[in-house]
């Protein structure tokens, strides 16, 4: 039998699409059209807040102290870390004294991930490994980057911040938050791609500054292979019901935009997913609807 060549459907061709991934198959459907369709790529990438940019400079941190045998003072004190730090532009006052909280626990957030990776016992590490992954019937494929790569595992880091808040007396303080005693199901079905990808074991690292959870297949039971291959065909699901949509659209612009009805509340209530958008972004989606 010759072999089967992938090709991307016409659905997203006529929208210049060229692969999907976990978090895009997971957004909120108007939010994707936003991101994907009304967004350039750069300004898509420089939407952030305090714990996005957070995240990141601990996954650097705890990457960085991995693959280059680094003390994570040293890392933390690094040209690179602390450019990124200086990079930040907060979005109003209370995001800025998020982002200073973070950084200022960033040394207990990473230790507590390196703890929990040091239970898995002597690993030589990689570090945003490129991975593709076709999943019929998905008419395109999957493009992941998996934050550590050994030769029997792999795994994410799911940080846990606090909120910051202001208080008459003491000034800003910040919350110590727990983390969860069960993965979340988004970051079960990320892993479970990331293993049909690499066919090594998941984990998850969960941390905040005050405390840690690894969950793993051995301690996990979302994470057993037959709940691992349950979650994957659910988030294959997420991305099957985007093509339909795409191929309603059938490259039409506008058409889509219909079949993505913003949320105006949210809009004007400036919920998660609108915090840090310009207003001339939000006029550029609007002008779909007119």
């Amino acid at each position: 039998m010759a072999n089967h060549i992938n090709v991307i459907g016409d659905s997203y061709k006529k929208f210049g699409l060229k692969h999907t991934s976990k978090s895009t198959a997971c957004l909120p459907h108007t939010i994707r059209f936003f991101k994907k369709h009304i967004l350039t790529p750069k300004e898509n990438s420089e939407i952030s807040n305090a714990s996005f940019s957070g995240g990141t400079l601990i996954h650097l941190i705890v990457q960085d102290s991995l693959t280059k045998g680094m003390k994570v003072a040293e890392v933390i004190k690094s040209e690179k870390i602390q450019n990124k730090i200086n990079e930040y532009k907060p979005l109003d006052e209370k995001d800025e004294q998020k982002f200073k909280f973070i950084v200022k626990l960033a040394q207990e957030t990473a230790l507590n991930h390196l703890s929990n990776i040091a239970e898995l016992g002597g690993q030589e590490w990689q570090d945003e490994q490129e991975q593709v992954l076709w999943t019929p019937p998905v008419k395109t494929y999957w493009l992941m980057y998996i934050d550590l790569v050994s030769k029997t595992l792999l795994g994410d880091l799911k940080n846990k911040f606090g909120n910051p808040t202001l208080t008459k007396t003491k000034g800003w303080t910040y919350s110590n938050v727990k983390c969860p005693d069960r993965p979340f199901y988004s970051d079960v079905q990320q892993v479970a791609l990331y293993n049909k990808a690499t066919g090594l074991k998941p984990f998850l690292s969960y941390a905040s500054n005050c405390d840690r959870k690894l969950f793993t297949q051995e301690n996990c039971e979302d994470l057993s292979p037959e709940n691992l291959e349950k979650a994957l065909k659910e988030l294959m699901i997420y991305e099957i019901a985007w093509e339909k949509k795409l191929e309603l659209a059938d490259g039409d612009l506008d058409t889509l935009a219909w079949l993505c009805c913003p949320d105006f509340s949210d809009i004007k209530k400036k919920s998660f997913w609108w915090t840090g958008v310009a207003q001339e972004q939000i006029d550029r989606l609007l002008k779909h609807y007119e």
